[in-house]
């Protein structure tokens, strides 16, 4: 035993690979027991406080420091190995760059759930909707600049000259803008779309075949629930330069229907059918209170009226039309009007 002890692998021996893993291990456990007291009794003592910002950090930290826990573990489990100059070195940036990761990770997501408990609310409470569409490309915005700079202080950690690094890229970025095309028109279309205000979050809106609520918009592209289920994600660029229908913001829905009575009908008919299209829609609860009924064409089968009439309820907008379909079928057999079919007289000559 204690030969297999003793045995060295790379200048270590065995007991000192089992005393490294066994910090490392009880880094773990120690990070699991921390990580169950964060989520079960810091968070209930949270609670009952009236501040958020402790509810908050205890969230944001639970998962960081455990990871920390074991960082630190690690960092005391390589003091037991006796490692070469380059060994320790590049151990020693592995520690650097982790815990860099570490505090970041921590920061982006204090950062974000300060937006989200403080600054969204405030934001919810505004007339105005451009900032609760704002808000979630700002998330982003923070989120990608700590991230941009975690990265930076990790390439300068590895000896990389930061200042020309950047510089390079300013002159990189400039080529790369000269070609991305598509992305800047996106971008702008984005912009458009928040200043212009075509449509809001929630809208239903009409863009070439499709049909949908506007339940993302971005600076990029904007998400659209079609009324089929399906997610559709259309560029900004796209959106500015086509017609597009705001279905949530039309007032009233006009319907343009053609209604023909036999050709035997007498004028004092005409007249009463004239006057039950009137009457009808005038006194249905979901139509606007105007509408155009004209005798307007002596068609191949029947003497044709045509109705023009504007549904005020869009929610119910089938239900309307069916109401005030029935409603004319009823009136007209009650007052002995008959429809017109599809009919062809034909005269045999002698």
């Amino acid at each position: 035993m204690a030969a297999i002890l003793g045995f060295e692998y790379f200048g270590n021996t065995t007991y000192n690979y089992l005393i490294f893993f066994g910090i490392i291990i009880v880094s773990i456990i120690i990070g699991r027991i921390v990580f169950y007291v964060s989520s079960g009794f810091l968070k209930q003592k949270a609670e009952k406080t009236k501040s958020k910002i402790d509810d908050i950090i205890i969230a944001v930290m639970e998962k960081p420091l455990v990871f920390l826990i074991f960082v630190i573990g690690f960092i005391v489990a390589l003091q037991t190995l006796n490692l070469s100059p380059g060994a320790d070195k590049f151990f020693s940036n592995v520690v650097h760059i982790i815990l860099i990761i570490n505090i970041f990770w921590f920061v982006i997501y204090f950062v974000d759930a300060l937006i989200v408990n403080y600054i969204k609310p405030l934001a919810s409470k505004t007339k105005s909707e451009l900032d609760d569409v704002l808000l979630p490309i700002i998330r982003r915005i923070v989120k990608i600049t700590l991230i941009v700079m975690a990265a930076i202080i990790i390439i300068d950690k590895f000896g990389y000259d930061v200042t020309s690094l950047i510089a390079g890229l300013g002159i990189g970025g400039l080529a790369f803008a000269l070609a991305a095309k598509d992305m800047l028109a996106n971008l702008f279309g984005g912009v458009a779309i928040l200043t212009d205000k075509p449509f809001k979050l929630g809208d239903r809106i009409k863009i070439e075949d499709y049909d949908g609520w506007v339940r993302e918009i971005g600076l990029r592209s904007t998400r659209i629930e079609t009324l089929d289920g399906f997610q559709l994600i259309v560029p900004n660029s796209k959106i500015s330069d086509t017609i597009l229908q705001n279905v949530s913001r039309e007032k009233s829905r006009k319907v343009k229907a053609t209604i023909g009575v036999e050709y035997n009908t007498s004028m004092k008919k005409m007249e009463e059918a004239k006057k039950i299209l009137e009457d009808v829609i005038l006194k249905n609860k979901d139509t606007e209170n105007r509408s155009i009924v004209s005798f307007t064409e002596f068609a191949d089968s029947s003497l044709n009226f045509l109705v023009i009439y504007w549904i005020k309820n869009l929610d119910e907008i089938l239900e309307a039309r069916h109401n005030v379909n029935m409603e004319i079928k009823k009136r007209f057999e009650k007052a002995k009007i008959e429809m017109a079919f599809p009919t062809r007289t034909v005269y045999m000559k002698k």
